[in-house]
């Protein structure tokens, strides 16, 4: 008689079906196949250990870093763990004004190529009580727990004395040039944006100054930007322009955290896709739950969504029902000022609802208007549509687990 694992294995295989096996201990290769396995074993973690020579990386593991980080080693971590911390941030986060803008070439870079394991692997700092806070991988962690279903994660282990030291080392890991992306101008900005809100920097240009050459040294600004950026931290310290950055993973995760859920889980014969952004909302309590259809839409595609729109209007399961529009604006540009922030998303928000109502006026006018008694109408459709609200933004000014109603 076969075995059980054999028989299943030969079924998959005949059918076409990939499954994930665990690595072994006895692999030494030095790129980690994403397809066939579902953790780290200690032997990519004795390979990774190999391959990164830590006299190359003086700032990150030797006698450049910043006094109060201590290096203890590269240990194996429960994916839970390290994505616990991530949740709610929705694309905040220190050493970036945003989410990584690269999120997407380095989730491809990793499906199609595997996880390299020659690269400074994701770095956590670990406090006494247990806890944790990034460093770096915050990018890495989301494609490992969301997109390839690992199990665990290779993470550098430091220990910090402060505040101001992680925040500085949160810059200094994000210039080091590796698949997480370099920071940029506004990334610093934030950083010691918060660094003054939080009392660890003083609002003064000397000391500000010297903490942007300490946090960029060896990385590829100018002097005169730094000087820029000295300024701009000093100009605007009662500001801090973390935003959230609206990729689909943090929509997901924000609808979900929020009491939504994919509309296709609860219309199954819909003939909606499970990667469409179509929600019903499931907290209890709530009037005319059943009412309701949430369409989260980006604010750049006007035409896009109309039709994306329409198309689900047409659906008649979902007759009778009312379709809320709900806009994100993807990443806003970076900036030093609240202002500013808040000028580019009214902006984002004008345009798309300006573009869409008029070219709702021109497919009604061209194809669907009808003459009764002398007067041109529209045909009465059976799903009333509404732009109903966005994803909150700014954190200074919209309340984090709370739609902006429009």
């Amino acid at each position: 008689m076969l075995d059980n694992t054999l028989v299943s294995s030969r079924v998959n295989g005949a059918l076409g079906i990939t499954t994930k096996t665990t690595t072994t201990d006895n692999d030494d290769s030095i790129i980690v196949n994403i397809n066939n396995t579902d953790r780290f074993s200690k032997a990519n973690l004795k390979t990774l250990e190999r391959l990164i020579v830590k006299e190359a990386f003086p700032e990150l593991y030797g006698d450049k870093m910043p006094t109060g980080l201590t290096f203890h080693g590269f240990e194996i971590y429960d994916i839970d763990t390290l994505y616990a911390v991530l949740k709610n941030k929705y694309g905040k986060q220190k050493g970036r004004a945003s989410d990584n803008e690269k999120f997407d070439k380095i989730k491809n870079n990793i499906l199609d190529n595997g996880f390299k394991l020659k690269y400074n692997p994701i770095a956590i700092c670990k406090y006494p009580d247990g806890s944790i806070k990034f460093i770096t991988g915050r990018t890495r962690t989301k494609i490992l727990k969301n997109t390839c279903d690992f199990k665990n994660a290779i993470v550098a282990v430091y220990t910090v004395a402060d505040n101001k030291t992680l925040a500085t080392q949160n810059i200094k890991f994000n210039l080091i040039d590796s698949p997480t992306g370099l920071a940029t101008t506004g990334d610093v900005i934030a950083t010691g944006q918060e660094l003054v809100s939080d009392g660890d920097l003083s609002e003064n240009l000397d000391e500000i100054y010297n903490w942007v050459l300490e946090a960029t040294d060896g990385g590829h600004f100018t002097e005169n930007t730094k000087n820029i950026i000295a300024q701009s931290i000093l100009n605007n310290s009662g500001t801090r322009p973390y935003v959230n950055s609206w990729t689909p993973e943090n929509v997901h995760e924000w609808m979900t955290e929020n009491h939504y859920k994919k509309a296709k889980d609860q219309y199954p014969n819909s003939g909606l896709s499970a990667k469409e952004s179509v929600y019903v909302q499931t907290k209890k309590g709530s009037e005319h739950l059943n009412k309701y259809l949430y369409v989260v839409c980006a604010a750049s595609s006007w035409t896009k969504n109309l039709s994306r729109v329409a198309a689900i209007a047409n659906n008649t399961n979902f007759a009778g029902k009312t379709i809320r529009v709900i806009l994100h604006t993807s990443t806003l540009d970076t900036s030093n000022s609240i202002q500013k922030l808040e000028e580019q998303y009214e902006d984002r928000i004008e345009k798309h609802n300006l573009n869409w109502n008029q070219e709702l006026i021109n497919y009604g006018g061209a194809f669907f208007t009808r003459e009764i008694n002398g007067e041109q109408v529209l045909p009465k459709v059976n799903t009333d549509v509404v732009i109903y609200a966005t994803l909150p933004v700014i954190g200074k000014i919209h309340k984090q687990n709370e739609l902006v109603l429009l």
